[in-house]
């Protein structure tokens, strides 16, 4: 049986994009693949809405590589605060501890998100050299109002950094105008291109304090290490600091290509679209969603609450009936998570409800059998 896989990350990618990383005989120095690198560096200031004031970085790995590649801003004894809205957000700290700053978590209770009020507050009490935020958070769907609390804590925070992992290129994203320091991202989520790369846009302040202090970062991590390396590229000149993954590279130059195509602002749009309609069916079944506050619903991801049915028994039955989703990882929550990034269409969103119907009847889960699909095709239906 074909499976669709609505899973939190890695997500489905599409065959131009798979096939576009079958090249073979290509060199990082090779004409194709720095022209490729170049294109990946334009594309991710589309996406993350920023002109060419801002820097674009490459490197290897994913979305913790990118964040751990963050402490190349930071000098000993810096004091950051870290907004955490669940597992991820608390990534941070276990990244940052490892290092000689001083750390401070602003946590919600779970399924909440820390509003910008508080983080402000916070702000005010101390002095911070780094903010970190979530914009959604992958553990429980919440997403954070950005905009918001940038605008409530700039004056206040030399660099702010957003963890933009589950949102870019499904998520309203705007670095430059709403003053964002970093914003990182991956390969493999909303982008749709395999997993293997972190992502990430430095503003102007963020690169001079890159070039002017000696960091706590290590080596490989290290963004000064990189930054030769992206400006060479950018300007079609091949450069070296360690082997780039040259085949992810050449697929998400591919998947930048068909975004473009498509248009960020359609793009947000299908995401939204899908993510109501999915979200819609869930509440007529009568189920329960780990975000607790309709305005902190994500465009790609969502948490179901099970009262009954054991989680892993829910994902082994859909994956029978030929559907991947994503197994829960908060602690506070009995659930499962479904994934609704990358190239879903709104009939993704039919089939998603249509099996999680089935197959939570079968496992004795409470449910308003057969309103959930109705519901989906109402909310596609009207958001024509």
């Amino acid at each position: 049986m074909d499976k669709i896989l609505l899973h939190v990350g890695p997500t489905t990618i599409k065959e131009d994009v798979l096939i576009a990383g079958l090249e073979n005989n290509i060199g990082f120095t090779s004409k194709e693949f720095v022209e490729a690198f170049s294109y990946v560096l334009k594309g991710l200031r589309y996406v993350m809405g920023v002109s060419k004031n801002y820097q674009p970085f490459i490197i290897p790995g994913g979305g913790t590589s990118a964040m751990e590649s963050i402490t190349s801003l930071l000098k000993p004894g810096d004091k950051v605060l870290i907004v955490s809205n669940g597992v991820f957000g608390d990534r941070w700290e276990q990244i940052f501890k490892r290092y000689p700053v001083n750390v401070k978590v602003l946590r919600p209770s779970p399924g909440y998100y820390v509003k910008p009020e508080e983080v402000e507050e916070a702000v005010r009490k101390e002095n911070y050299k780094l903010v970190t935020l979530t914009h959604v958070e992958t553990s429980t769907g919440v997403r954070e109002p950005i905009k918001d609390v940038v605008n409530n804590i700039r004056k206040y925070v030399e660099l702010i950094v957003v963890d933009g992992v589950s949102s870019v290129g499904a998520e309203e994203v705007k670095a430059e105008d709403w003053n964002v320091d970093v914003y990182l991202s991956a390969s493999q989520k909303a982008l749709g291109a395999p997993a293997g790369l972190g992502l990430l846009v430095l503003s102007p302040k963020a690169i001079a304090t890159l070039e002017s202090q000696d960091s706590i970062a290590g080596y490989y991590l290290n963004l000064k290490n990189w930054l030769p390396v992206m400006r060479s590229m950018e300007e079609g000149k091949a450069a070296y600091f360690a082997t780039p993954p040259v085949h992810v590279i050449l697929q998400l130059a591919e998947a930048l290509k068909l975004i473009e195509k498509e248009g960020i602002e359609n793009r947000v749009k299908r995401h939204s679209v899908v993510a109501g309609a999915i979200r819609a069916g869930l509440e007529a079944l009568g189920l329960e969603i780990v975000a607790r506050k309709p305005e902190s619903y994500s465009n790609t991801v969502t948490g179901v609450v099970l009262k009954v049915a054991e989680p892993q028994k829910v994902l082994s039955e859909t994956v029978n009936e030929g559907v991947e989703f994503a197994p829960g990882v908060h602690p506070a929550f009995k659930y499962f998570r479904i994934g609704h990034m990358g190239w879903v269409t709104p009939n993704d969103a039919v089939v998603a409800i249509s099996v999680i119907e089935r197959v939570l009847r079968k496992l004795g889960e409470p449910i308003k059998f057969g309103e959930g699909v109705k519901a989906v095709q109402e909310s596609l239906s009207s958001a024509r």
